[in-house]
């Protein structure tokens, strides 16, 4: 009765649903936050050829953002520093592993400083991960904004990126919660035996060769997370009952 009750209240309700693919590799292609307010993440493997996450907002009528870079916990990626850069008009130049729109500068955020990274576990998931960066960023007004997430050092892995405080999860099926607590799960490697490794992308070709000439492996320089669930539909479950957390949306 009680899941009943909550499957009708979803119903009326609205929100913003994630996004799966792992596609958002250019400025065309970006990920569009339809609230910088609302609570969501996008998870992402970053390969030889896939090495980029951008995300695009309308800063009208703000001018700062909640901004979270984390990976999941994985002992290859113990090491792992991805950093995120805020791309508008109006910022400084600045020195980038990939083209900015035109008319466009950059304010990086770095994390190959990071020591101990912060833990987050997610416990619907049942997933882990460490934080590298959480807090306010400053951008420009008025204006389209792109937050961009990459490794400077070309080493394959994965990453996730957070915007926004407020949780709202609504308008939502029960088979959706299914889907994203399989593949948050999946993401991070959850009851997963098969052996990853990353790779440096540096080493597969040269930076300086025309982009049509760069031969990458034929695994698409990454691993490729295969593991299963527990109690997926359990966890869904829950979700409905007591309540929806953020950071549900996998890429």
């Amino acid at each position: 009765m009680m899941i009943a009750l909550a499957i009708a209240a979803m119903s009326t309700a609205s929100a913003h649903k994630p996004s799966y693919a792992n596609d958002h590799t250019t400025p065309q292609k970006a990920f569009e936050v339809m609230d910088p307010d609302i609570s969501i993440a996008l998870y992402a493997e970053m390969t030889c050829t896939a090495d980029t996450l951008w995300m695009h907002m309308d800063t009208e009528g703000i001018d700062e953002v909640w901004v979270e870079l984390g990976v999941p916990e994985l002992e290859r990626l113990s090491d792992y520093r991805p950093s995120v850069a805020i791309v508008a008009e109006g910022l400084p130049e600045a020195e980038l592993p990939f083209e900015l729109p035109a008319n466009m500068g950059a304010r990086v955020v770095h994390t190959d400083d990071v020591e101990v990274p912060g833990d987050f576990f997610e416990p619907f998931t049942q997933t882990s991960s460490w934080v590298l960066f959480q807090d306010w960023v400053e951008v420009p007004e008025d204006t389209d904004v792109y937050l961009v997430a990459y490794n400077p050092e070309q080493i394959t892995g994965k990453l996730w990126v957070a915007v926004g405080k407020t949780e709202d999860f609504s308008d939502v099926q029960v088979s959706e919660f299914v889907e994203w607590v399989d593949k948050t799960q999946a993401f991070h490697e959850v009851m997963d035996e098969e052996e990853h490794f990353e790779l440096d992308c540096s080493e597969l070709y040269d930076p300086d060769e025309p982009a049509a000439e760069k031969a990458a492996p034929a695994s698409g320089c990454s691993t490729v997370a295969s593991g299963g669930s527990v109690g997926s539909w359990v966890w869904s479950m829950m979700l409905l009952v007591v309540g929806f957390r953020r950071r549900i949306g996998v890429q």
